[in-house]
């Protein structure tokens, strides 16, 4: 590569179209300067050694960030941007023919951009009037540095006049912006809008212990939406600590690769429904609209909304989002023997109140263990962390445990071994100090 290569560089970039916005990122912008620095004949030393070092430091930052470098930087500003190409893929249309070329000629530029030798460059500025003695004091920074958090669903590969086709793909199985970013996002409420999750819950379906009729029709439901086919509501209720929440949250890290995005939403933000579903219904993902620990009054708007939603309002459930719900209440709304005393109709109140429970397409029950289940979610937690202990010494403690922790649940029986674990690692750390010390004092003997 020559200066005139990089002339070419800086006339393609100039003629970029449908990802012209990537060159308002840092990334992009840093490096453009100092092609432009290179091929100055009038630049100065100092000039070109701030174009040098800003473009350095541009470089700490995509570290920083956890990429690899600034090829990773700038792929992933492509695909996670929602950009008009990334909406027009993934809304399966039909891709215009200039569209096509010009994404092509684009992701083409851009990957010659980045992968551009930083040895070159220092040359480069050496030839355009940098002393030696001031090249010889930069540092070189490193093409491909080994990226710590990074999305093995993408390669630089893509950042290629070759990889169009890929880009493509990607937009229409992962969907755009923070969707194609993000695995799981929370709905803030009062505009805050979606906030994308940077590391959910890492639970997975094979972690869980017990339910294991009603995580089959969970699994089962949440596959006949990925594929597109009719996928009801569910509402999980039961006792606390059973594994509502966690059964949702493990079907995320099960089925996120396949397309499946969870939205969160707080109880007092089920008002926003209609604009949520807005925003997802264009997209190519599946959604679980995700909403914990139902329990409200039936006055409130909160209630309305979910009621509506469930049994059809004027604008209906896009097909590619369902509602999952989780309450320790069968019937979720609160109830009072005042109203059973003073309601004229008290029949039809109950009924109404009984009503939106009955609107959920599928009600899973998550019923407090046995105490044999609890011993056996014990010892399965036990064997999975590989705790060398007895069990019959142990029982007893962990039937105590239940007593002072508010029953027997799954939750309890992760706490109890959450514990434990922490004590036999002290009892072992203690004598490995005391070992340590007897040997020292043998030493010292000698």
């Amino acid at each position: 590569m020559d200066i005139h290569d990089i002339r070419t560089i800086l006339l393609d970039l100039n003629c970029m179209t449908a990802l012209r916005f990537t060159m308002e990122t840092s990334t992009v912008k840093t490096l453009i300067d100092l092609c432009l620095a290179c091929v100055d004949d009038r630049i100065d030393e100092e000039e070109l050694t701030e174009a040098y070092c800003r473009t350095y430091n541009a470089w700490l930052d995509t570290i920083s960030c956890g990429h690899s470098g600034f090829a990773r930087d700038v792929l992933e500003t492509v695909l996670y941007t929602d950009s008009p190409v990334a909406r027009i893929c993934a809304e399966n249309r039909e891709i215009p023919y200039s569209m096509l070329s010009g994404l092509r000629h684009d992701l083409d530029v851009l990957g010659k951009l980045t992968r551009i030798e930083p040895a070159l460059f220092l040359l480069f500025c050496e030839r355009a009037g940098m002393p030696g003695k001031t090249a010889v004091r930069l540092p070189v920074w490193e093409p491909e540095h080994r990226g710590e958090q990074e999305d093995d669903r993408i390669s630089i590969d893509m950042l290629t006049g070759d990889g169009v086709q890929e880009v493509i793909s990607f937009f229409r199985r992962q969907g755009t912006g923070i969707f194609a970013r993000y695995a799981a996002a929370t709905w803030e409420h009062g505009g805050g809008g979606l906030r994308g999750v940077s590391e959910p819950d890492p639970i997975h379906m094979s972690d869980l212990i017990l339910y294991e009729k009603q995580h089959e029709v969970l699994v089962e439901n949440t596959r006949r939406l990925l594929q597109g086919r009719n996928a009801g509501n569910i509402l999980l209720y039961g006792d606390k600590g059973t594994g509502k929440s966690a059964s949702v949250k493990a079907l995320l890290n099960d089925y996120w690769q396949d397309g499946l995005r969870i939205v969160e939403v707080r109880p007092q933000c089920l008002t926003d429904l209609p604009e949520i579903f807005v925003l997802l219904r264009n997209q190519p993902c599946k959604f679980i609209v995700f909403v914990d620990d139902l329990a409200f009054n039936d006055s409130c708007p909160e209630y309305t909304a979910l009621k509506t939603v469930l049994e059809g309002g004027l604008e209906v459930r896009p097909q590619n989002v369902v509602v999952y719900a989780t309450s320790n209440r069968r019937n979720i709304v609160r109830q009072s023997f005042s109203e059973r005393e003073d309601d004229v109709n008290a029949r039809d109140t109950l009924e109404e109140k009984f009503s939106l429970a009955d609107r959920f397409d599928l009600r899973l029950t998550f019923q407090e263990p046995t105490q044999d289940q609890y011993f056996s979610i014990c010892q399965s937690l036990m064997e999975g962390r590989n705790l060398q202990v007895d069990w019959g010494e142990v029982m007893p403690r962990a039937r105590a445990w239940t007593l002072s922790h508010g029953g027997r649940s799954p939750r309890v029986a992760r706490q109890f071994v959450d514990a434990l674990e922490s004590e036999l690692a002290e009892q072992m750390e203690a004598a490995e100090a005391e070992a340590s010390a007897a040997e020292s004092g043998t030493d010292e003997a000698e």
